[in-house]
């Protein structure tokens, strides 16, 4: 039945590891996160009770999309993206979009728990992970237990609603280049660094990633980059690494 606790895809993987952690020190790591800030001690006390520490390796599924959702995972370290999958659905073979790419102190899996149905997306870290995983009736009990933690879960559900809102208006109501230009403003805010030259960022997305997270091909996404790049905004003379020369003209395309 999903909703029970099923093993998650992790538990079969390589790579994959539940280490045994001090209570003091999960106590202490849960306590940094930003959502659940101010929240009283002894909620927190039976969090950690009730959480084990995964890492996972870059490139390794958390789960994957139509698996049951036996767990809610708090995002310690790391990168990782969501994303729906054609499953080779129709013409042409299987297709990816990248629905958001989510950091330190994100709450994974938390909707499809509390359905108690499927995982509705999927999850694949993009760098080594670090999380707290705690099963869905664990985190349930908690819930009711503690009804100030439950308002701050469902502000984080209502935060990824409208970001997934606005993925579909941006997909809907922009031109291709435009939603180009977005998604590179998005990663370089949450992964570049300011220098004199400009903004410099290594994208946790590969290019093709980068295409399905803009809902583009793979050749469509190398020619707006390569015309930002011929018109001075955009540096990719670095490998992997791109600098955004001129910010504001770049947010002028969005």
């Amino acid at each position: 039945m999903y909703g029970e606790n099923a093993p998650p895809s992790w538990a079969r993987l390589p790579g994959a590891r539940c280490r045994a952690v001090e209570h003091l020190t999960k106590l202490e790591g849960l306590q940094e996160f930003e959502l659940l800030a101010g929240l009283e001690e002894s909620f927190f006390q039976a969090l950690a009770i009730a959480s084990e520490v995964l890492e996972i390796g870059a490139g390794t599924a958390l789960y994957r999309e139509g698996e049951p959702s036996g767990a809610v995972y708090f995002m310690r370290e790391g990168r990782a993206k969501l994303y729906r999958s054609s499953n080779g659905q129709g013409p042409g073979k299987a297709r990816d979009q990248i629905l958001g790419v989510v950091g330190d102190g994100s709450v994974l899996g938390l909707a499809s728990a509390l359905e108690g149905k499927p995982q509705s997306q999927g999850v694949t870290a993009l760098t080594d992970c670090v999380l707290y995983a705690v099963f869905r009736d664990e985190l349930v009990n908690l819930m009711a237990s503690y009804p100030e933690a439950s308002l701050r879960l469902a502000r984080a559900l209502a935060a990824r609603t409208r970001e997934l809102e606005d993925l579909v208006g941006n997909l809907v109501f922009h031109s291709a280049p435009q939603r180009v230009a977005r998604m590179l403003l998005d990663l370089a805010t949450e992964e570049g660094r300011v220098t004199k030259r400009g903004v410099v960022f290594q994208p946790s997305l590969s290019r093709q990633e980068m295409a399905e997270a803009t809902g583009i091909s793979r050749e469509a996404l190398s020619r707006s980059l390569s015309r930002l790049a011929r018109e001075d905004i955009l540096d990719l003379r670095g490998g992997k690494t791109i600098t955004i020369l001129k910010p504001a003209e770049l947010r002028a395309r969005t």
